[in-house]
C-alpha cells in the first residue's frame, strides 16, 4: 500500500511540477489530497477497522479519485490568473466555474461506492463506505483548504502561479 500511495504521489508532483513549474504548486496540491487519507485512517482506528489487504486499497483509489478535482480546480484557477484577474477574483471564479462540478462528481461517485455498503461481504462493505466518507472529504479538503492554501503560500505574488 505504502509504495502504491508513494508513486502516486510521485506521478501527481510530476504533473503539477511540470503544469505550474512550481515546487510550491506540488505541495499545495498534495496537502488537501492527504488529509482525507489522514482522516480516513483516523476514522478506520478510532472504529476499530483492520487495516488489511481489502481495506488498503481505499487509500490508493480514494487518492487517485480525489486527485483529480484538485487538478481541475488549480487548472481553471490558472487560466483565470492567466487572464490578468486578481487572486481572489480568480477563486472565486473557479469556485463558480468548477466548484459545482466538483461537488456533483464526487456526490456521483460517493452514491457509486455506496451502493457497496449493501452486500454481506464486510470488506466489500468496509471499501464503499470508506471511499465515499473519503471522497466526501476530498471535496471539502479542495474546497476550503485548497484556497486557504493558495493565498497563504502566494498571497500578493499570485503571477507566480501562472508559469
Amino acid at each position: 500500500m505504502l509504495g502504491g500511495l508513494a508513486i502516486a504521489f510521485a506521478v501527481i508532483a510530476l504533473i503539477v511540477g511540470f503544469m505550474f513549474k512550481s515546487i510550491k504548486m506540488i505541495f499545495i496540491s498534495l496537502i488537501p489530497n492527504i488529509f482525507p487519507l489522514l482522516m480516513i485512517a483516523g476514522v478506520m482506528g478510532w472504529s476499530g477497522i483492520g487495516l488489511k489487504v481489502s481495506t488498503s486499497i481505499i487509500f490508493t483509489i480514494a487518492f487517485g479519485i480525489a486527485v483529480d478535482d484538485t487538478i481541475h480546480f488549480l487548472t481553471k484557477l490558472r487560466l483565470e490568473l492567466a487572464k490578468g484577474k486578481s487572486l481572489p477574483y480568480a477563486i472565486k471564479r473557479t469556485f463558480i466555474g468548477t466548484g459545482k462540478a466538483i461537488i456533483v462528481t464526487s456526490l456521483i461517485l460517493c452514491g457509486g461506492f455506496l451502493t457497496l455498503i449493501g452486500s454481506d461481504f464486510l470488506s466489500v462493505f468496509y471499501i464503499g463506505l470508506l471511499i465515499s466518507i473519503t471522497l466526501l472529504m476530498a471535496v471539502l479538503a479542495d474546497l476550503f483548504l485548497l484556497p486557504l492554501l493558495i493565498f497563504w503560500f502566494y498571497g500578493k505574488s499570485h503571477k507566480k502561479i501562472q508559469s
